[in-house]
Order: structure tokens, then sequence, then C-alpha cells
């Protein structure tokens, strides 16, 4: 008697938890089918592209004559003025040169004091008046002629010799800043040997000076971005160097023809750096930057992962007033990756049903 008591107690306890799971699952469906209303929302979309800073223009100083880099003035990352000297540099005589302009000066001053003796002997006798003034002057052109010879003898050994004359204002060897700036690097150390810039060569650099209150955001873009790309576009652009710190960019230049990196199609694009805050900021710094593509303001949205794609048709599936679910053709427009608009077939007060991925 007493087992049967017990499975009549089991008994009765099942029962009672199926009749309460039956009236729990025929009930409302609500109220376990999960459901989100459509929201309206100011979608944008973002694109973040990686790049650098770099000056919008770096100027490579160098040298007018080749020989040895004697003296550097100036250091990387001093600030300096156009016109500030910024190295010096020893030239390398050629002997056999050399010995061929000192026996030209040699001859001339020879010439010159031959000349000076004549002139000064006839001068006497011209002021006494023995000579006549034709004879005189043949005298005096040969003197200042070989004045002349002499003077231009001695200036072609000190070219030589030194690369420069003394009675010049502009020396060569003084090699001076052509703008004011930033020195960014020295490429070369003292000692090390100079090719001067001419017509079939490009010289060696001294000195790389930028301005560093004129930088640039440099980054490439894939093809399917530049295309919502147009010039005076902003930008955002975070520095990675520094933690919450955003600067302004005006976009200014995208190349028109596209380079393959890793097969893949790449613009490159420029934007000027518009540094208001005065933020110091440096060449080489790596930063990324915001870019809005496109936009809808006060679009129909839902979350994308609601979405249901069969074929060529998409849908999203909707509770209706009797708690049924029922597939619902949509027309879908922009999507921040999160968020999709829906152009058409439904309203803000539909439910979709929240989909399980």
């Amino acid at each position: 008697m007493k087992n049967k008591a017990n499975i009549t107690v089991i008994i009765f306890i099942v029962i009672i938890i199926g009749g309460l799971l039956l009236i729990k699952f025929s009930g409302n469906n609500e109220k376990y089918i999960a459901t989100e209303k459509p929201k309206i929302v100011n979608l944008k979309l973002r694109q973040y592209l990686s790049g650098i800073l770099i000056p919008n223009k770096e100027i490579e100083i160098k040298s007018q004559i080749s020989g040895i880099l004697k003296k550097m003035h100036v250091k990387a990352g001093d600030t300096i003025k156009r016109g500030d000297l910024i190295a010096e540099v020893s030239i390398l005589p050629n002997p056999q040169n050399i010995e061929t302009a000192s026996n030209t000066l040699t001859t001339c001053q020879i010439n010159f004091s031959k000349c000076e003796k004549e002139y000064k002997q006839y001068q006497n006798l011209f002021r006494k008046q023995v000579v006549a003034e034709q004879e005189f002057d043949k005298y005096q052109d040969a003197y200042l002629i070989s004045k002349e010879e002499l003077k231009s003898a001695k200036k072609q050994l000190e070219i030589i010799e030194k690369g420069y004359t003394n009675d010049q204002k502009n020396i060569p060897n003084f090699i001076r800043s052509t703008v004011s700036g930033t020195v960014l690097e020295i490429p070369l150390k003292e000692g090390a040997s100079i090719t001067e810039r001419n017509n079939f060569n490009a010289g060696s650099s001294l000195a790389i000076i930028a301005n560093l209150e004129s930088l640039i955001f440099k980054a490439k873009v894939n093809e399917s971005d530049v295309v919502y790309l147009k010039k005076g576009m902003d930008l955002n652009i975070e520095i990675s160097a520094l933690k919450d710190q955003q600067i302004l960019a005006e976009l200014t230049h995208i190349t028109p023809k596209a380079k393959e990196e890793n097969g893949i199609m790449k613009f490159d694009i420029e934007a000027k750096v518009n540094n208001t805050q005065k933020v110091k900021l440096y060449p080489g710094f790596s930063a990324v930057a915001e870019v809005i593509l496109d936009s809808r303001d006060s679009a129909i949205t839902i979350k994308e992962r609601n979405l249901i794609f069969k074929k060529d048709c998409t849908y999203v599936e909707l509770l209706d007033k009797d708690y049924n679910v029922k597939k619902q053709s949509v027309k879908t427009g922009l999507s921040d990756g999160l968020r999709i608009e829906i152009r058409e077939g439904i309203s803000t007060n539909d439910k979709i049903k929240v989909q399980k991925n």
C-alpha cells in the first residue's frame, strides 16, 4: 500500500509540472520570441585609414662644389633661418692644376715687374716731354694688362687651392640654408666626400630641412573606397603616440592612378593637417584617419544580423498581432556594419524577430 501511495504522489507531481509547462508554451508566443523594433538613427558609413604624418615639403641642402665635408654647423632637430650657415666644405685640389697655376702666376709676376719698370721710366720721360704721348701710351697699356693678368693668376690659384677667392662675398665653401625650418636629418658625417650639384649629377645632400608647422597625412585607399572620397572632405585624425588626441585635416590630393600592392589596387591620398590646437607633432607619427564616406539622416534601421538572405531575396521575420511569425521582403540601403537602412518593407511599429546567429 505504501508503494502505491508513493507512485500516486509522483504521478500527481508530474501531472502538475506538465500542466504548468503546457500553460506556459500554449500561451502568448511573444513571451519566448525575442523581438526588436526598428530605430530611426542618423546612419554614417565610416572608414578608417592608416597612414603617417610627413612634411608638406622637404628641402635638401646641397653643395655647389665637390670636396670633403669639413664641418657641420647644425644638427638634427635644430631650428634654423634662411641664410644660416649649414656646413663648410674643403676642396681637394689637383696637384697638376696647382703646379700649372703656380707657374702661370710666376710668369705673370715677372712680366708685371718688367712692364711696371718700363712704365715708370717712360712716365718720367713723358713728363719731361722727352717722348711722345703715343709712345708712352704703349707702355702704359702693357703695364695695365700685365697688372690684370697678375691679379687673374692669383685668383685662379686661390680658387684651385681653396675653391674661392678672398674678396668673394658669397664663399661657395660655406653652405647656407635656402629656407627656414627644422633640420630633420644630416645624411653625411664630417670627413665624407661631397659631390657637387650640376646638370648631370644630383649632388650630395648635406641637410634635409622642413617646416614642421606644415604637415600632411598620407595614406593608401582601396579602390572600393576611393569612389566615395572627394577633395575638401574633412578627416578626423587620431595620433597613435598621443592617446585620445585628435586633429582635423582636409583632403587635398587623390592620385589619378592606382598602384598594385599585394594584388590590391590602391590610391595614394594626402590631407593637409590643421593643427589649430598647436599639438606637438613630428614627421613619421603613425595615425588613423576617420572618414565619413556616406551618411543618411533619420533613417529607419535595424540590426544587420536580423536580415535573412535567400537567393535574390532579402527579408526579415515579423511578429504579427496574433503573435505569428511571417516573412517580410525589404529593400535595404546604407549599412555601417552594425545597423542597416531599410528603405521599404517595414515601419517603426513592426516587431522584428531577433535572429540567432
